[in-house]
């Protein structure tokens, strides 16, 4: 799993068309011919290290479940308040929902 790690790449991917909202997280993707990269952003309004380190291993574990099936580009998973109350299943299914919705899975023959 590569990450984004400069301010820049956050912004390029930020300033891309494609954008899914919904109550617990935005994510926002840039398609890229290279490879899959990705960021996780959650701001200190959250909660306390301990919960956004929480929350990111969630949306870690949930990108890397969906890897082998997403076309190569950058992604930012930004994280809303209230994130870490919600249950694990629930926001798997807002997560394969935003990806069907931006068209970010691979088609299969």
């Amino acid at each position: 799993m590569i990450t984004l790690n400069t301010k820049k790449d956050f912004n390029i991917v930020y300033n891309s068309q494609k954008k899914w909202h919904n109550p617990h997280f935005i994510l926002f993707f840039k398609e890229n011919i290279k490879e899959n990269r990705v960021g996780f952003c959650v701001s200190k309004k959250v909660g306390n290290a301990v919960c956004r380190n929480f929350i990111k291993r969630r949306l870690r574990s949930l990108y890397r479940a969906s890897l082998p099936n997403l076309i190569s580009g950058d992604m930012v998973l930004l994280a809303k308040n209230g994130l870490d109350k919600v249950d694990y299943k629930t926001l798997e299914n807002h997560y394969k929902h935003a990806l069907m919705r931006l068209k970010l899975v691979k088609q299969k023959c």
